[in-house]
């Protein structure tokens, strides 16, 4: 039976960071980056697909196969956070990676990285501002609430449904503070899950830094004079320029000098913070006593205030 690791997120559990420093050097796996298979994870991600659209994605997927496992690693099939209208939903995705990889013939296993949600969405509103957006928090996450993008974010539902389609103890939750906290352990375990014997030699730099408190604000007042797709109204179009290359708000925001100049992390309102710690907090301990997942205390404070 042919094994294959499908790593689906979440968004900010430092996925790119594995993606670009660790995966393509495993040697007893093999990684299918992202840029190979990027059409196939579009239609997984957002397509209606028959039966024929399954055979097809199977065959890319198998042109990949070397007498080692298959590693596919793309955040959007936990969810998609910054395309929200156009998203299936998580149990579909799940259902169609189960069509592709049935389980007479394969044996998959599901990467979940998971962070605690208030961090989790607060990362999510300062990538929406990297992008160009305008909304202040509250209306951001209005629109979140609509789309049903905050209800991804039941870590407990989501294992559950992964348990339900492909089995029991068919998945490896990471916890991305206790990753963070020791990333040499962390990368020890995950490899260790998918066969590997050695953690490959990377650089622990920044992939992706979000702004601060003034970035963030100074950076959502520029967006609305800059022509995004997130603000098609915006008057100046952003234009790469001969040797400094592309300017944005993003780009002078994010350079050093900013940083040094002013950086305080970026917080929530209270009013929106304390809704979002309410709204996952018995989620968390469901997650915590039913998965055995070892969540530090953030997650679900063993008692109400």
């Amino acid at each position: 039976m042919k094994k294959v690791y499908i790593h689906v997120g979440f968004h900010k559990t430092a996925t790119t960071f594995l993606q670009r420093r660790i995966y393509p050097k495993m040697q007893n796996v093999t990684h299918i980056k992202n840029k190979h298979i990027s059409e196939t994870l579009y239609d997984i991600r957002l397509k209606s697909l028959t039966d024929g659209n399954i055979e097809l994605i199977r065959e890319r997927f198998e042109k990949w196969e070397e007498g080692k496992p298959l590693l596919i690693s793309y955040e959007g099939l936990s969810g998609s956070p910054f395309s929200q209208k156009r998203s299936k939903q998580q149990k579909s995705v799940l259902q169609d990676l189960r069509r592709v990889f049935p389980a007479d013939s394969y044996d998959v296993r599901i990467i979940v990285g998971i962070r605690e949600q208030v961090k989790l969405v607060t990362s999510l509103y300062l990538q929406y501002i990297h992008q160009g957006g305008t909304n202040k928090p509250e209306n951001y996450f209005k629109d979140m609430q609509e789309y049903g993008v905050l209800d991804h974010f039941y870590y407990d539902r989501y294992l559950e449904m992964v348990e339900d389609i492909f089995g029991q103890g068919s998945y490896y939750c990471m916890v991305y503070e206790t990753f963070n906290e020791d990333i040499n352990k962390g990368l020890k375990d995950l490899l260790a899950y998918m066969g590997e014997e050695m953690v490959p030699a990377y650089s622990n730099t920044h992939v992706n830094r979000s702004f601060g408190a003034a970035q963030a604000k100074v950076g959502r007042r520029l967006n609305y004079l800059f022509k995004t797709n997130l603000n098609p109204n915006g008057k100046i179009p952003i234009r790469r320029f001969p040797v400094i290359g592309k300017v944005s708000p993003r780009r002078v925001l994010q350079s050093k000098t900013s940083f040094k100049i002013h950086y305080k992390r970026y917080m929530l309102p209270e009013s929106l913070h304390l809704m979002l710690k309410e709204k996952y907090v018995d989620s968390n301990r469901r997650l915590k006593e039913k998965y055995k997942v070892k969540l530090p205390e953030n997650y679900a404070p063993s008692s109400r205030k």
